[in-house]
């Protein structure tokens, strides 16, 4: 009985390793990483979720960089209005700010304050002489 249990273990890790041991393409900077197509699913102002607003319409494509060793490359977005703009994205200071440039010209600059496959959060700190909220934070997931 033991002799089947161990040959059975065996055969299973066996399956799991051939079925989880696809090619991984070669991704040699944070920008193939970050690319993709992403939705907001939740808005922070100043640390407290906020809930008023219809989050649906946002979406945030990421395109991949071309070559993938390209610092910069381009992006699509639908704003929370549903009007699309284009523009091109970079990753800087030490990886740690994702710059959205659209057409107009005005450069975004978010923190990235944390990121895994399934979630990125953005931080865009507002200048302090402003009326609002000092601080957003961004949460967006993969479409």
């Amino acid at each position: 009985m033991k002799s089947i249990l161990a040959k059975i273990t065996v055969l299973v890790f066996l399956v799991l390793e051939v079925s989880c041991g696809g090619d991984i393409p070669d991704c040699p900077s944070k920008m193939c990483v970050l690319s993709g197509e992403w939705r907001l699913t939740q808005i922070y102002a100043n640390g407290v979720l906020d809930t008023s607003i219809d989050l649906e319409k946002y979406k945030l494509t990421l395109i991949m960089p071309s070559p993938t060793t390209a610092t910069t490359a381009n992006f699509n977005r639908v704003n929370l209005s549903g009007v699309a703009d284009t523009g091109t994205w970079t990753i800087g200071n030490n990886n740690t700010v994702l710059t959205l440039t659209p057409q107009t010209g005005i450069s975004e600059p978010y923190i990235i304050k944390s990121y895994t496959p399934r979630k990125i959060v953005l931080v865009i700190e507002r200048d302090v002489n402003k009326t609002g909220p000092d601080e957003f934070e961004y949460v967006l997931e993969p479409f």
